[in-house]
């Protein structure tokens, strides 16, 4: 069970890294201009917001294999990501970007059992 929560750590991380780079740098300016229209002035902010936490939620999801962090830190960072793809899902649905939503919820599971296996299956 180490093993592949490992794995999903890592997938996790890679993934949200990528997302860091999207959210920050827009290298699709018209998809986001047409998602974030509805939220004015508070969309740049909110996407750098999203950037920021993003990164710092996927480089903890693999900080103890690399140093030695705090146990909790890594089913913590898990279950932050967790609740940041419930409100993504809500997003993409009031954007009607459907599969976003699903991609959003993939995400979520991924993330909530690697919480649940970090806090009860194979705690680090």
């Amino acid at each position: 069970m180490n093993t592949i929560l490992w794995i999903l750590q890592a997938v996790l991380c890679v993934k949200f890294l990528s997302v860091t780079y999207t959210h920050a740098i827009h290298p699709n300016p018209e998809a986001f201009a047409r998602g974030l229209e509805r939220l004015g002035g508070a969309a740049q902010p909110l996407l750098i917001l999203i950037a920021l936490g993003t990164f710092g939620v996927a480089i903890a999801l693999v900080l103890r294999a690399i140093i030695r962090v705090p146990p909790w830190l890594t089913p913590a960072a898990a279950a932050l990501l967790a609740v940041m793809m419930l409100a993504a899902t809500g997003f993409h649905l009031a954007c009607r970007e459907t599969p976003n939503v699903w991609v959003s919820l993939i995400l979520f599971a991924l993330a909530a059992f690697v919480a649940y296996g970090r806090w009860v299956l194979a705690p680090l």
